[in-house]
This record gives structure tokens, sequence and C-alpha cells, in this order.
């Protein structure tokens, strides 16, 4: 899943999920799920389970977040997860809005590795 990450502040931590921004016409930023914040960018991070559209669907209803068309979330939650396969843990990805109304995870960098200083 994508977590929110802020450019300013890489190496902060956060705890909320993210999905495409819904609430516009072209998605041209994520929503974070359960405090409707929005971002523009985004960190792949490990969530050690497998995610699948309903698990997100059910995310954004019990977040009482209001849904125009049942189907055409679900479609855009298969295209987001579908997207999200073919990126690696730590990956930073903003989403650009595409002509027919569909949206595009661009890879941006892979995240600062931590070093560990103990080592001789």
């Amino acid at each position: 899943m994508l977590i929110p990450f802020d450019a300013k502040q890489p190496r902060k931590r956060f705890n909320g999920f993210l999905c495409p921004n819904i609430d516009k016409e072209e998605m041209d930023s994520f929503l974070e799920i359960d405090t409707n914040k929005e971002w523009r960018l985004g960190r792949v991070a490990f969530v050690g389970i497998e995610i699948s559209k309903s698990d997100v669907f059910a995310r954004i209803v019990d977040s009482g977040k209001k849904i125009k068309s049942v189907d055409g979330l679900l479609s855009v939650i298969e295209d987001y997860l579908g997207q999200m396969s073919n990126l690696k843990i730590g990956d930073v990805v903003e989403i650009k809005p595409q002509e027919n109304g569909k949206f595009e995870l661009l890879k941006l960098q892979k995240s600062p590795r931590r070093v560990n200083r103990k080592l001789p």
C-alpha cells in the first residue's frame, strides 16, 4: 500500500493509507483514507498481508466517504492495485491523470536507505 510521503521531511513516518483522490474529476493527487487529507506523493510500504480491492473499498466506506459510483470506485481500486504490483517497497510515487479519466502511478525515486553507523 501507499502511505503519505512528505518530500520536505523524507524520514518522517505516517500511518495512513492512500488511494487515488476520488473527489476530483482528474485524479491528480492521493487521498488519505482515514483523514481525507490530500497528498501529492506516496511511498510504498509493506503492510504484512495481501490487500484486495474489497479491503480497500471497505476501508473507504468505513471512513464515511461519500461514493458516487460503487462500480466506478471498484474499477479505480482495481487499476490502482494493479499498478501498485509493479512497484517495490520504498518507491516514492506521484499520480498523473490521463486523458481517458484514468490515472498513472509514476515512480519518482527510491527513499534513502538507513545507514547503520555502529558498524566498524
